[in-house]
Protein backbone atom coordinates (compact mmCIF):
# COMPACT_ATOMS: atom_id res chain seq x y z
CA UNK A 1 0.00 0.00 0.00
CA UNK A 2 1.24 3.17 -0.94
CA UNK A 3 1.76 6.30 1.66
CA UNK A 4 -0.77 8.21 -0.13
CA UNK A 5 -3.62 5.67 -0.38
CA UNK A 6 -3.21 4.59 2.92
CA UNK A 7 -3.63 8.03 3.79
CA UNK A 8 -6.80 8.62 2.35
CA UNK A 9 -8.02 5.18 3.68
CA UNK A 10 -7.43 6.01 7.03
CA UNK A 11 -6.86 2.33 7.76
CA UNK A 12 -3.79 0.50 9.67
CA UNK A 13 -3.18 -3.22 8.91
CA UNK A 14 -4.66 -6.60 9.18
CA UNK A 15 -6.85 -7.69 12.35
CA UNK A 16 -3.98 -10.40 13.16
CA UNK A 17 -3.46 -9.54 16.68
CA UNK A 18 -3.59 -11.92 19.43
CA UNK A 19 -3.77 -11.97 23.30
CA UNK A 20 -0.30 -12.35 23.45
CA UNK A 21 0.27 -9.29 21.72
CA UNK A 22 -1.90 -7.10 23.65
CA UNK A 23 -0.14 -8.52 26.46
CA UNK A 24 3.57 -8.06 25.37
CA UNK A 25 1.95 -4.34 24.30
CA UNK A 26 0.61 -3.69 28.25
CA UNK A 27 4.04 -5.82 29.82
CA UNK A 28 6.13 -3.14 27.93
CA UNK A 29 5.15 -0.48 31.04
CA UNK A 30 8.90 -1.23 31.86
CA UNK A 31 9.11 -3.60 34.96
CA UNK A 32 12.65 -4.29 35.19
CA UNK A 33 13.04 -0.75 34.31
CA UNK A 34 10.86 0.59 37.01
CA UNK A 35 12.67 -2.25 39.84
CA UNK A 36 15.56 -0.25 39.07
CA UNK A 37 14.73 3.15 39.20
CA UNK A 38 10.91 3.57 41.36
CA UNK A 39 10.89 0.86 43.57
CA UNK A 40 13.63 2.19 45.59
CA UNK A 41 12.31 5.19 46.14
CA UNK A 42 9.09 3.43 47.65
CA UNK A 43 11.34 2.58 50.26
CA UNK A 44 12.44 6.29 51.41
CA UNK A 45 11.87 6.87 55.26
CA UNK A 46 10.92 10.53 54.85
CA UNK A 47 8.01 10.02 52.74
CA UNK A 48 7.87 6.23 51.46
CA UNK A 49 7.01 3.42 53.39
CA UNK A 50 10.68 2.53 54.78
CA UNK A 51 10.61 -0.88 55.84
CA UNK A 52 6.89 -1.49 54.89
CA UNK A 53 7.84 -0.90 51.04
CA UNK A 54 6.16 -4.29 50.42
CA UNK A 55 3.18 -3.93 51.82
CA UNK A 56 3.06 -0.36 50.06
CA UNK A 57 3.49 -1.98 46.67
CA UNK A 58 1.06 -4.71 47.37
CA UNK A 59 -1.94 -2.38 47.84
CA UNK A 60 -1.05 -0.29 45.38
CA UNK A 61 -1.45 -3.30 42.93
CA UNK A 62 -4.96 -3.66 44.15
CA UNK A 63 -5.76 -0.14 43.39
CA UNK A 64 -4.25 -0.83 40.05
CA UNK A 65 -6.41 -3.50 39.72
CA UNK A 66 -9.31 -1.76 40.21
CA UNK A 67 -8.64 0.94 37.65
CA UNK A 68 -7.62 -1.95 35.31
CA UNK A 69 -11.16 -3.25 35.62
CA UNK A 70 -12.56 0.41 34.92
CA UNK A 71 -10.15 -0.09 31.45
CA UNK A 72 -11.56 -3.27 31.09
CA UNK A 73 -15.14 -1.91 31.01
CA UNK A 74 -14.24 0.45 28.25
CA UNK A 75 -12.34 -1.93 26.52
CA UNK A 76 -14.90 -4.81 26.32
CA UNK A 77 -17.38 -2.12 24.40
CA UNK A 78 -15.42 -0.16 22.28
CA UNK A 79 -12.55 -0.58 20.44
CA UNK A 80 -9.89 1.95 18.35
CA UNK A 81 -6.36 3.13 17.55
CA UNK A 82 -6.78 6.40 19.83
CA UNK A 83 -7.77 4.24 22.71
CA UNK A 84 -8.56 6.22 25.66
CA UNK A 85 -10.01 8.50 22.89
CA UNK A 86 -12.67 6.25 21.82
CA UNK A 87 -13.14 4.99 25.68
CA UNK A 88 -14.04 8.23 26.64
CA UNK A 89 -16.01 9.76 23.67
CA UNK A 90 -18.33 7.14 23.62
CA UNK A 91 -18.42 6.19 27.14
CA UNK A 92 -18.95 9.66 28.35
CA UNK A 93 -19.40 12.11 25.68
CA UNK A 94 -17.88 13.47 22.46
CA UNK A 95 -16.75 17.00 23.95
CA UNK A 96 -14.62 14.74 26.80
CA UNK A 97 -13.79 12.32 24.48
CA UNK A 98 -11.78 14.77 22.36
CA UNK A 99 -10.32 17.22 25.20
CA UNK A 100 -8.98 14.57 27.65
CA UNK A 101 -7.45 12.96 24.39
CA UNK A 102 -5.26 15.75 23.46
CA UNK A 103 -4.22 16.04 26.91
CA UNK A 104 -3.47 12.19 27.21
CA UNK A 105 -1.70 12.05 24.19
CA UNK A 106 0.54 14.91 25.22
CA UNK A 107 0.84 14.05 28.61
CA UNK A 108 2.05 10.15 27.27
CA UNK A 109 5.05 12.48 25.33
CA UNK A 110 6.20 13.24 28.91
CA UNK A 111 6.01 9.84 30.54
CA UNK A 112 7.42 7.77 27.60
CA UNK A 113 7.39 9.28 23.96
CA UNK A 114 10.24 11.70 24.56
CA UNK A 115 11.02 11.10 28.40
CA UNK A 116 12.29 7.60 27.87
CA UNK A 117 14.71 8.67 25.75
CA UNK A 118 16.42 10.80 28.50
CA UNK A 119 16.76 7.61 30.48
CA UNK A 120 18.06 5.21 27.70
CA UNK A 121 20.44 8.64 26.94
CA UNK A 122 21.75 8.14 30.53
CA UNK A 123 21.88 4.44 30.91
CA UNK A 124 23.86 3.80 27.69
CA UNK A 125 26.15 6.38 28.32
CA UNK A 126 26.40 5.13 31.80
CA UNK A 127 27.01 1.49 30.49
CA UNK A 128 30.11 2.59 28.11
CA UNK A 129 31.54 4.30 30.56
CA UNK A 130 31.57 1.71 33.15
CA UNK A 131 32.33 -1.53 30.81
CA UNK A 132 33.74 -0.08 27.15
CA UNK A 133 35.33 3.36 27.59
CA UNK A 134 35.62 6.52 29.56
CA UNK A 135 35.47 8.26 26.85
CA UNK A 136 32.63 8.03 24.12
CA UNK A 137 29.69 9.83 22.53
CA UNK A 138 27.72 12.33 24.53
CA UNK A 139 24.54 11.01 26.87
CA UNK A 140 22.12 12.51 24.34
CA UNK A 141 23.66 10.73 21.34
CA UNK A 142 23.04 7.19 22.86
CA UNK A 143 19.19 8.74 23.43
CA UNK A 144 19.14 9.82 19.74
CA UNK A 145 20.18 6.14 18.31
CA UNK A 146 17.48 4.63 20.88
CA UNK A 147 14.90 7.01 19.19
CA UNK A 148 16.12 6.27 15.86
CA UNK A 149 15.76 2.33 16.49
CA UNK A 150 12.26 3.05 17.79
CA UNK A 151 10.91 4.74 14.78
CA UNK A 152 12.37 2.24 12.63
CA UNK A 153 10.86 -0.95 14.48
CA UNK A 154 7.39 1.10 14.62
CA UNK A 155 7.92 2.06 11.07
CA UNK A 156 7.94 -1.66 9.17
CA UNK A 157 5.12 -2.98 11.38
CA UNK A 158 3.95 -3.26 14.72
CA UNK A 159 3.84 -7.08 14.94
CA UNK A 160 7.44 -7.11 14.61
CA UNK A 161 7.34 -4.06 17.65
CA UNK A 162 5.13 -5.72 19.56
CA UNK A 163 7.34 -9.00 19.03
CA UNK A 164 10.64 -7.04 19.80
CA UNK A 165 9.12 -5.73 23.22
CA UNK A 166 7.77 -9.34 24.41
CA UNK A 167 11.53 -10.61 23.39
CA UNK A 168 13.29 -7.68 25.50
CA UNK A 169 10.47 -8.42 28.14
CA UNK A 170 11.19 -11.81 28.35
CA UNK A 171 14.89 -11.80 28.19
CA UNK A 172 14.92 -9.20 30.95
CA UNK A 173 12.87 -10.75 33.28
CA UNK A 174 14.61 -14.03 33.70
CA UNK A 175 18.01 -12.63 35.50
CA UNK A 176 16.04 -10.00 37.50
CA UNK A 177 13.75 -13.18 38.82
CA UNK A 178 17.36 -14.98 39.41
CA UNK A 179 18.71 -12.19 41.59
CA UNK A 180 15.34 -11.85 43.86
CA UNK A 181 15.23 -16.14 44.44
CA UNK A 182 19.40 -16.24 45.03
CA UNK A 183 19.07 -13.10 47.39
CA UNK A 184 16.06 -14.76 49.22
CA UNK A 185 17.34 -18.13 48.98
CA UNK A 186 21.00 -17.05 51.07
CA UNK A 187 18.60 -15.29 53.17
CA UNK A 188 19.52 -11.78 52.98
CA UNK A 189 21.41 -9.10 55.43
CA UNK A 190 19.51 -11.00 58.16
CA UNK A 191 17.40 -13.56 57.68
CA UNK A 192 14.46 -14.16 55.86
CA UNK A 193 11.36 -12.20 57.16
CA UNK A 194 8.27 -11.38 56.99
CA UNK A 195 7.82 -8.19 59.24
CA UNK A 196 7.76 -5.74 57.04
CA UNK A 197 3.79 -6.70 55.71
CA UNK A 198 3.15 -5.45 59.41
CA UNK A 199 1.79 -1.99 59.10
CA UNK A 200 2.74 -1.33 62.92
CA UNK A 201 6.72 -1.23 61.44
CA UNK A 202 6.06 2.00 60.65
CA UNK A 203 2.17 3.61 60.45
CA UNK A 204 -0.64 2.62 58.28
CA UNK A 205 -2.00 6.25 57.28
CA UNK A 206 1.40 7.87 57.59
CA UNK A 207 2.55 10.19 54.14
CA UNK A 208 5.03 13.05 55.32
CA UNK A 209 7.68 11.26 57.79
CA UNK A 210 7.15 7.72 56.33
CA UNK A 211 4.33 5.38 56.31
CA UNK A 212 2.37 2.60 54.47
CA UNK A 213 0.12 5.44 52.51
CA UNK A 214 2.84 7.25 51.56
CA UNK A 215 4.31 4.34 50.06
CA UNK A 216 1.03 3.17 48.02
CA UNK A 217 0.58 6.18 46.72
CA UNK A 218 4.26 6.24 45.40
CA UNK A 219 3.68 3.01 44.20
CA UNK A 220 0.69 4.10 41.93
CA UNK A 221 3.83 5.28 39.68
CA UNK A 222 4.90 1.72 39.11
CA UNK A 223 1.83 0.46 36.77
CA UNK A 224 1.16 4.18 34.92
CA UNK A 225 0.91 2.82 30.96
CA UNK A 226 -0.64 -0.01 31.74
CA UNK A 227 -3.45 0.63 29.85
CA UNK A 228 -1.02 0.88 26.57
CA UNK A 229 -2.73 -2.54 24.83
CA UNK A 230 -6.16 -0.32 24.23
CA UNK A 231 -3.78 1.12 21.59
CA UNK A 232 -4.00 -2.18 19.87
CA UNK A 233 -8.39 -2.10 19.42
CA UNK A 234 -7.64 -2.14 15.80
CA UNK A 235 -5.34 -4.58 14.59
CA UNK A 236 -6.26 -7.30 17.30
CA UNK A 237 -8.35 -9.90 15.78
CA UNK A 238 -11.10 -10.07 19.04
CA UNK A 239 -10.01 -6.37 20.78
CA UNK A 240 -13.08 -6.92 23.04
CA UNK A 241 -11.66 -9.89 24.40
CA UNK A 242 -7.66 -9.97 24.13
CA UNK A 243 -7.48 -6.16 25.40
CA UNK A 244 -8.91 -6.49 28.56
CA UNK A 245 -7.59 -9.80 29.42
CA UNK A 246 -4.08 -8.33 28.60
CA UNK A 247 -4.80 -5.23 30.50
CA UNK A 248 -5.59 -7.20 33.82
CA UNK A 249 -3.51 -10.05 33.39
CA UNK A 250 -0.58 -7.38 33.19
CA UNK A 251 -1.81 -5.76 35.98
CA UNK A 252 -1.80 -8.86 38.29
CA UNK A 253 1.54 -10.29 36.72
CA UNK A 254 3.27 -6.91 37.24
CA UNK A 255 2.42 -6.48 40.64
CA UNK A 256 3.01 -10.01 41.80
CA UNK A 257 6.57 -9.56 40.35
CA UNK A 258 7.09 -6.02 41.69
CA UNK A 259 5.83 -7.08 45.09
CA UNK A 260 8.73 -10.24 44.92
CA UNK A 261 11.25 -7.62 44.05
CA UNK A 262 10.07 -5.53 47.26
CA UNK A 263 10.11 -8.88 49.46
CA UNK A 264 13.33 -9.74 48.02
CA UNK A 265 15.45 -5.79 47.95
CA UNK A 266 14.06 -5.45 51.56
CA UNK A 267 15.90 -8.56 53.05
CA UNK A 268 18.58 -7.79 50.78
CA UNK A 269 19.33 -4.86 52.13
CA UNK A 270 17.95 -5.58 55.97
CA UNK A 271 15.59 -3.65 57.97
CA UNK A 272 17.78 -1.21 59.95
CA UNK A 273 19.02 -0.16 56.27
CA UNK A 274 16.31 0.08 54.11
CA UNK A 275 14.53 2.22 57.38
CA UNK A 276 18.40 4.69 56.84
CA UNK A 277 16.75 4.93 53.18
CA UNK A 278 20.13 2.80 52.18
CA UNK A 279 17.88 1.16 49.23
CA UNK A 280 16.05 4.37 48.80
CA UNK A 281 19.29 6.34 48.10
CA UNK A 282 21.17 4.02 46.36
CA UNK A 283 22.30 5.39 42.93
CA UNK A 284 21.93 1.36 41.35
CA UNK A 285 20.31 -0.97 43.73
CA UNK A 286 20.25 -4.01 41.30
CA UNK A 287 23.73 -3.90 40.16
CA UNK A 288 24.92 -3.02 44.27
CA UNK A 289 22.75 -6.44 45.61
CA UNK A 290 23.40 -8.05 42.30
CA UNK A 291 27.72 -7.72 43.01
CA UNK A 292 27.09 -8.87 46.20
CA UNK A 293 24.85 -11.74 46.08
CA UNK A 294 26.04 -13.00 42.61
CA UNK A 295 28.86 -11.12 41.48
CA UNK A 296 29.60 -8.04 39.69
CA UNK A 297 28.99 -9.97 36.36
CA UNK A 298 25.86 -10.52 37.21
CA UNK A 299 25.72 -6.23 38.07
CA UNK A 300 26.56 -6.38 34.09
CA UNK A 301 24.31 -8.81 32.73
CA UNK A 302 21.38 -6.74 34.75
CA UNK A 303 22.68 -3.35 33.90
CA UNK A 304 21.62 -4.46 30.17
CA UNK A 305 18.36 -6.02 31.30
CA UNK A 306 17.51 -2.54 32.36
CA UNK A 307 18.24 -1.15 29.07
CA UNK A 308 16.10 -4.02 27.42
CA UNK A 309 13.29 -3.74 29.29
CA UNK A 310 13.71 0.66 28.60
CA UNK A 311 13.89 -0.08 24.82
CA UNK A 312 10.68 -2.43 25.48
CA UNK A 313 8.74 0.62 27.39
CA UNK A 314 9.84 2.95 24.47
CA UNK A 315 8.33 0.90 21.56
CA UNK A 316 5.45 0.10 23.34
CA UNK A 317 4.89 3.77 24.05
CA UNK A 318 5.43 4.76 20.67
CA UNK A 319 2.72 2.06 19.64
CA UNK A 320 0.45 3.97 21.95
CA UNK A 321 1.36 8.12 20.84
CA UNK A 322 1.58 7.09 17.51
CA UNK A 323 -2.17 5.57 16.77
CA UNK A 324 -3.27 8.13 19.19
CA UNK A 325 -2.45 10.85 16.58
CA UNK A 326 -3.14 8.94 13.93
CA UNK A 327 -7.22 8.20 15.21
CA UNK A 328 -7.58 12.25 15.76
CA UNK A 329 -5.93 13.27 12.23
CA UNK A 330 -8.38 10.78 10.82
CA UNK A 331 -11.28 12.19 12.41
CA UNK A 332 -10.10 15.92 11.12
CA UNK A 333 -9.57 16.89 14.77
CA UNK A 334 -5.80 17.26 13.93
CA UNK A 335 -4.23 18.19 10.11
CA UNK A 336 -5.07 14.89 7.78
CA UNK A 337 -1.03 14.05 7.49
CA UNK A 338 -1.85 12.24 10.70
CA UNK A 339 -3.44 9.87 9.12
CA UNK A 340 -1.17 8.60 6.65
CA UNK A 341 0.02 4.93 6.97
CA UNK A 342 3.43 3.55 5.44
CA UNK A 343 3.39 0.51 3.37
CA UNK A 344 3.53 -1.75 5.92
CA UNK A 345 0.26 -0.17 7.35
CA UNK A 346 1.64 2.06 10.11
CA UNK A 347 1.12 5.83 11.54
CA UNK A 348 4.26 6.81 10.57
CA UNK A 349 3.49 10.42 10.21
CA UNK A 350 2.01 9.99 14.42
CA UNK A 351 5.08 7.68 15.33
CA UNK A 352 7.02 11.47 14.02
CA UNK A 353 5.24 13.18 17.16
CA UNK A 354 7.72 10.90 19.31
CA UNK A 355 10.84 12.45 17.46
CA UNK A 356 9.89 15.76 18.45
CA UNK A 357 9.25 14.75 22.02
CA UNK A 358 12.55 13.85 22.28
CA UNK A 359 14.35 16.28 20.94
CA UNK A 360 12.15 18.50 22.81
CA UNK A 361 13.33 17.23 25.85
CA UNK A 362 16.98 17.02 24.93
CA UNK A 363 16.36 20.43 24.31
CA UNK A 364 14.89 21.55 28.03
CA UNK A 365 18.17 19.46 29.58
CA UNK A 366 20.33 22.22 28.10
CA UNK A 367 17.31 25.00 28.55
CA UNK A 368 15.84 23.62 32.16
CA UNK A 369 19.28 24.03 34.59
CA UNK A 370 17.20 21.28 36.96
CA UNK A 371 19.93 19.78 38.91
CA UNK A 372 20.10 23.24 40.76
CA UNK A 373 16.81 23.32 41.11
CA UNK A 374 15.31 20.67 42.48
CA UNK A 375 17.37 20.59 46.22
CA UNK A 376 16.83 18.68 49.63
CA UNK A 377 18.19 19.70 53.42
CA UNK A 378 20.45 17.74 54.80
CA UNK A 379 22.83 18.04 58.47
CA UNK A 380 25.33 19.40 55.43
CA UNK A 381 22.67 21.55 54.28
CA UNK A 382 21.15 22.28 50.65
CA UNK A 383 22.12 19.56 47.78
CA UNK A 384 21.12 18.75 45.01
CA UNK A 385 18.75 15.98 44.72
CA UNK A 386 19.54 14.93 41.35
CA UNK A 387 23.52 14.35 39.76
CA UNK A 388 22.88 16.08 36.88
CA UNK A 389 20.58 18.09 34.37
CA UNK A 390 19.34 14.80 32.72
CA UNK A 391 18.09 13.23 35.15
CA UNK A 392 16.57 15.58 36.50
CA UNK A 393 14.69 16.65 33.47
CA UNK A 394 14.29 12.57 33.08
CA UNK A 395 12.36 12.44 36.55
CA UNK A 396 10.65 15.77 36.18
CA UNK A 397 9.06 14.57 32.69
CA UNK A 398 7.83 10.78 34.45
CA UNK A 399 6.40 12.91 36.61
CA UNK A 400 3.97 15.43 34.33
CA UNK A 401 3.69 12.43 32.51
CA UNK A 402 2.64 10.33 35.78
CA UNK A 403 0.03 13.45 36.64
CA UNK A 404 -1.50 13.61 33.11
CA UNK A 405 -2.11 9.95 33.53
CA UNK A 406 -3.58 9.23 36.74
CA UNK A 407 -6.06 12.28 35.74
CA UNK A 408 -6.97 10.54 32.79
CA UNK A 409 -7.60 7.82 35.05
CA UNK A 410 -9.60 9.07 37.40
CA UNK A 411 -11.96 10.33 34.52
CA UNK A 412 -11.89 7.33 33.15
CA UNK A 413 -13.33 6.04 36.64
CA UNK A 414 -16.21 8.85 37.16
CA UNK A 415 -17.86 8.21 33.91
CA UNK A 416 -17.41 4.28 34.59
CA UNK A 417 -20.40 4.46 37.18
CA UNK A 418 -22.37 5.07 33.70
CA UNK A 419 -21.43 1.76 32.04
CA UNK A 420 -22.67 -0.11 35.55
CA UNK A 421 -25.95 1.32 35.95
CA UNK A 422 -26.65 1.04 32.31
CA UNK A 423 -26.09 -2.81 33.01
CA UNK A 424 -27.86 -2.30 36.44
CA UNK A 425 -25.13 -4.19 38.64
CA UNK A 426 -24.15 -5.34 41.81
CA UNK A 427 -22.94 -2.94 44.77
CA UNK A 428 -19.25 -4.37 44.69
CA UNK A 429 -18.74 -3.45 41.39
CA UNK A 430 -19.86 -0.17 41.94
CA UNK A 431 -16.93 -0.64 45.30
CA UNK A 432 -13.98 -1.48 42.33
CA UNK A 433 -15.08 1.57 40.60
CA UNK A 434 -14.71 3.55 43.67
CA UNK A 435 -11.66 2.39 44.45
CA UNK A 436 -10.29 3.39 40.93
CA UNK A 437 -11.76 6.88 41.25
CA UNK A 438 -9.93 6.77 44.85
CA UNK A 439 -6.73 5.98 43.79
CA UNK A 440 -5.25 8.41 41.12
CA UNK A 441 -6.55 11.06 44.11
CA UNK A 442 -4.63 9.59 46.34
CA UNK A 443 -1.50 9.47 43.70
CA UNK A 444 -1.84 12.95 43.98
CA UNK A 445 -2.21 13.78 47.41
CA UNK A 446 1.00 11.33 48.34
CA UNK A 447 3.15 13.29 45.34
CA UNK A 448 1.87 17.13 46.57
CA UNK A 449 1.59 16.90 50.31
CA UNK A 450 5.22 15.96 51.42
CA UNK A 451 7.40 19.60 52.11
CA UNK A 452 8.67 21.92 50.63
CA UNK A 453 5.10 23.02 48.57
CA UNK A 454 7.50 25.25 45.85
CA UNK A 455 9.69 24.44 42.73
CA UNK A 456 12.42 22.93 44.49
CA UNK A 457 9.92 20.35 44.72
CA UNK A 458 10.00 17.91 41.49
CA UNK A 459 6.58 16.96 42.34
CA UNK A 460 5.45 20.81 42.30
CA UNK A 461 6.83 21.84 39.79
CA UNK A 462 6.16 18.65 37.53
CA UNK A 463 2.04 19.95 38.68
CA UNK A 464 2.81 23.69 36.81
CA UNK A 465 3.15 21.72 33.74
CA UNK A 466 0.55 19.32 34.17
CA UNK A 467 -1.57 22.37 34.41
CA UNK A 468 -0.04 24.36 31.19
CA UNK A 469 -0.97 20.57 29.70
CA UNK A 470 -4.66 21.19 30.46
CA UNK A 471 -4.48 24.59 29.19
CA UNK A 472 -3.28 23.59 26.01
CA UNK A 473 -5.58 21.12 25.26
CA UNK A 474 -8.41 23.36 26.21
CA UNK A 475 -7.23 26.50 23.64
CA UNK A 476 -6.67 23.51 21.17
CA UNK A 477 -10.34 22.06 22.26
CA UNK A 478 -11.62 25.97 21.81
CA UNK A 479 -10.44 26.20 18.17
CA UNK A 480 -12.18 23.11 17.25
CA UNK A 481 -15.01 23.65 18.91
CA UNK A 482 -14.91 26.87 16.64
CA UNK A 483 -13.64 25.48 13.15
CA UNK A 484 -14.82 22.06 13.70
CA UNK A 485 -17.56 21.89 15.70
CA UNK A 486 -19.19 18.75 13.67
CA UNK A 487 -16.07 16.65 13.70
CA UNK A 488 -16.00 17.17 17.41
CA UNK A 489 -19.81 15.90 17.69
CA UNK A 490 -18.85 13.41 15.41
CA UNK A 491 -15.80 12.42 17.00
CA UNK A 492 -14.53 8.13 17.22
CA UNK A 493 -17.80 7.53 14.49
CA UNK A 494 -15.04 4.17 13.48
CA UNK A 495 -14.72 2.95 17.10
CA UNK A 496 -16.31 -0.62 17.06
CA UNK A 497 -18.79 -1.57 19.88
CA UNK A 498 -18.93 -4.74 21.05
CA UNK A 499 -20.62 -6.20 18.21
CA UNK A 500 -22.30 -9.69 19.75
CA UNK A 501 -24.45 -8.39 22.40
CA UNK A 502 -25.37 -4.47 22.58
CA UNK A 503 -23.70 -2.75 25.67
CA UNK A 504 -26.80 -1.60 27.17
CA UNK A 505 -28.19 -5.22 27.63
CA UNK A 506 -24.85 -7.07 28.82
CA UNK A 507 -23.58 -7.47 32.48
CA UNK A 508 -19.92 -6.55 33.79
CA UNK A 509 -19.07 -10.29 33.48
CA UNK A 510 -20.01 -9.75 29.89
CA UNK A 511 -23.61 -12.45 29.81
CA UNK A 512 -26.54 -11.15 28.20
CA UNK A 513 -28.69 -9.46 30.25
CA UNK A 514 -31.87 -12.22 31.07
Amino acid sequence: MSETDAARDGALGDKNLSTIHAVAQSLAIGPMFSVALILGGISRPDIGAGWNATLAVLIATLGVLAIGYVVALYARRFAGAGAIYEYLTHGAHPWVGVLVAGFFFVGVLFLGGGGIYLALGILLDGFWTAHISDSGPAWWLWGALALALVLILNHVGVRIAVRAMLTFALVSFVPMLILALVIIGKGGADGVTFSMFDPSETSLLGVTGGGVLGGVLLGILLFVGFEAAAALGEEAHDPHHSIPRAVLWTVGAAGAFFVLMAFAFSIGYGKDAVSEGAWAFSPGPVSELATEYIGSWFATLLELVVILDAMALALAICVLVGRGFFALGRDGLLPSAFAKVSRYDTPWVGNLVVAFGGIGLFVLVWLGNYSSRFTIETPDGTVPLFPNDEFATFILSATIGSFAVELVYLILAVFAFRLVAQAGNQWWQYAIVAVAAATPILGFYGALNPDPHNRSNYNWEAIYWTLGLIFLALAWFGILLATRRDRVDNAAAHAAEHHRVPSRDETLDYRPAS
